[in-house]
């Protein structure tokens, strides 16, 4: 495989065809093991991209899905200007600014990296490497930590919440990668268990219960979605459970696991009483989660701006709707009620189609590209888990870039295939 890619990498004779390429391929290699490379191959792509917008005058037409799909990214970065205008422009949108301004050069990066056919054979090789990769660094990490640190999780180069479900989606969308280049090399077989078992390392002791959710979730839909038979299913359903099983005898899974649902348990028996409700991970995720209806009431379509809930919110906790402990939140911690927070319904529903929206169509033209469909599924299915308790998928830029990276290179590769069966 290594050498396919090789061989493919020196038949590009442009300098910038193979800059684009190497880009892809390190992206996911490189983003959760070296600091601010994420940045740099955005910013990179991004130049590459805006250069080949102005000059090359030959591109490949664009078809009416992929014109509805820009449209998009151009809407939902329209919303956060009038959002930002209507309730006035501060330094707090200034900073925002360039995480929102990604939605808006998704538009020539897509267009880019449509351009090439190497595009998505470099990015999944990139992806099927990076899990080894993530292990060595996080192995190296654990060791660290036992000897000087004990009890830490890992970290990464960022957070844990960064590496864990990073991880998860990685080794989903791996399954392309497998199917792919894998699974007719028997003799290669013995290897994806070890992929897997490095994998799993890396979530477990990440510590990320949002990256446990994601691998799970994910897990199940892409059972179900590729195995055909009953009796397979089951089997499939029965390993992961007996995985999901003896991960929760690791003390730390065990503990971290027993942490939220007695947190979920506490909130729900103090809402009641707001002076009650203690400052929890889980405990203040629900209550900004439940105080959002007073921005959606108030602001129904466009939402109240980035990074104005704590001042908006603040009349609310003085007359005793709203605990006073949300103000440690900087963020929603869901994606999808960030969304409505910050940009209203219009936000929400536009953000939907970011999501879903690659989805409709890979399941619309299933029949011409079912590794495509599957493969739009698993990740579609990754960022709604992930996006369950975090909403770094729109508002942190290293997170945005995996976000907008996966689609480009997905919808992309699956529009020009299924068209191609159409001529």
């Amino acid at each position: 495989m290594l050498t396919n890619i090789f061989n493919l990498y020196s038949s590009q004779e442009k300098f910038s065809e193979k800059l684009v390429f190497l880009i892809l391929f390190l992206f996911p290699i490189a983003g959760p093991v070296i600091r601010h490379w994420n940045t740099f191959f955005f910013i990179l792509i991004m130049i590459i991209a805006l250069y080949f917008l102005i000059t090359k005058k030959d591109r490949k037409p664009l078809y009416q899905e992929e014109k509805i799909f820009l449209w998009v990214f151009f809407l939902f970065f329209c919303v956060f200007i009038v959002s930002a205008v209507v309730n006035g422009w501060s330094y707090i949108q200034t900073r925002e600014l360039d995480n929102e301004s990604r939605f808006l050069l998704f538009i020539p990066i897509y267009l880019l990296i449509r351009e090439y056919n190497f595009s998505k054979k470099a990015f999944f090789a990139g992806i099927l490497l990076s899990i080894p990769v993530i292990f060595l660094f996080s192995l190296y990490e654990y060791i660290y930590n036992i000897l000087y640190l004990p009890d830490k999780s890992l970290n990464g180069v960022y957070s844990q919440i960064f590496i864990g479900p990073i991880a998860a989606l990685s080794l989903l969308m791996s399954y392309h990668a497998y199917k792919e280049w894998i699974k007719d090399q028997k003799k290669n077989q013995w290897l994806i268990f070890g992929y897997v078992a490095m994998g799993l390392f890396i979530i477990i002791f990440s510590q990320a219960r949002l990256a446990y959710f994601t691998i799970i979730g994910g897990a199940v839909i892409l059972l179900f979605i590729v195995t055909k038979s009953l009796q397979k299913k089951i089997s499939g359903f029965a390993l992961i459970i007996l995985i999901v099983i003896s991960s929760y005898q690791i003390d730390i899974v065990k503990n971290r696991t027993d942490l939220a649902i007695e947190n979920v348990t506490n909130y729900f028996e103090q809402v009641d009483d707001i002076n009650k409700i203690e400052m929890t991970s889980f405990g203040m995720r629900l209550e900004v989660w439940r105080s959002s209806q007073y921005s959606f009431k108030e602001h129904p379509f466009v939402g109240i701006g980035n990074g104005n809930y704590i001042e908006f919110i603040q009349k609310y906790i003085d007359q005793g709707l709203v605990s006073r402990h949300v103000v440690t939140m900087v963020q929603a911690h869901n994606t999808f009620i960030e969304a409505i927070i910050s940009k209203g319904s219009i936000g929400f529903i536009l953000l939907l189609m970011i999501f879903y929206y690659p989805m409709y169509i890979a399941w619309k033209y299933k029949h011409k590209s079912y590794l495509s469909f599957i493969t739009i599924a698993t990740f579609t299915t990754a960022i709604t888990l992930m996006s369950t308790g975090d909403s770094s998928l729109i508002n942190k830029n290293n997170n945005i870039a995996y976000l907008l990276f996966f689609t480009a290179v997905l919808f992309s590769s699956m529009i020009q295939k299924v068209k191609r069966t159409d001529k």
